[in-house]
């Protein structure tokens, strides 16, 4: 089964996606981690990197291409990013999709845990992404991150640790195994 982990930053879609990989068995593909790759190796900051993709979109339809590719490739593949749900939709690749949110306090906390960063930074930071991913896959794809309509799953993590949300989607996981 292919699974697409979306969701706000900041949500436990990394931590939610390795802790699926490692509990099914399948390779595990972050969206994320490419995208932080390629602004490394053009010696950038992310934001100056998302910044620089905002004008370049190729970029984007090159790194989703990718992503498409390898879900094409796997049968069994647990695929995290924030649009996976919306390019496999688009692509008519089976797959389970699962959007993951908090609220945004929650997010903030969780980033400045991981960052160690300033709550006002790390809040600037979080809308500004925010905004400027929001533009971004509305220009390039015609895609309004709030539709939530492709995802199989919508789940709220506030009062959720990653083994509580893992497995609360193992559950249908092994739901739909027994459907099929």
């Amino acid at each position: 089964m292919r699974i697409t982990i979306s969701g706000t930053p900041g949500s436990g879609k990394s931590t939610v996606a390795k802790l699926l990989a490692k509990e099914l068995g399948y390779p595990y593909l972050n969206f994320g981690q490419i995208f932080r790759a390629a602004a490394r190796r053009r010696g950038m900051t992310l934001e100056a990197f998302a910044a620089y993709v905002n004008t370049h979109p190729e970029l984007d339809r090159t790194f989703d291409a990718q992503l498409v590719a390898r879900a094409k490739k796997h049968r069994h593949l647990i695929l995290e990013g924030r649009l996976a749900g919306w390019m496999t939709k688009r692509a008519k690749i089976p797959a389970l999709r699962i959007w993951i949110t908090a609220r945004e306090a929650v997010r903030v906390d969780r980033l400045m845990q991981r960052d160690g960063e300033p709550r006002n930074e790390t809040l600037r930071k979080l809308r500004e992404r925010a905004r400027g991913e929001a533009d971004r896959y509305r220009r390039t794809y015609r895609v309004d991150l709030a539709d939530r309509s492709p995802y199989d799953m919508v789940i709220a993590t506030d009062d959720m640790n990653s083994r509580q949300l893992a497995a609360v989607i193992l559950k249908e996981i092994h739901a739909r195994k027994a459907r099929h």
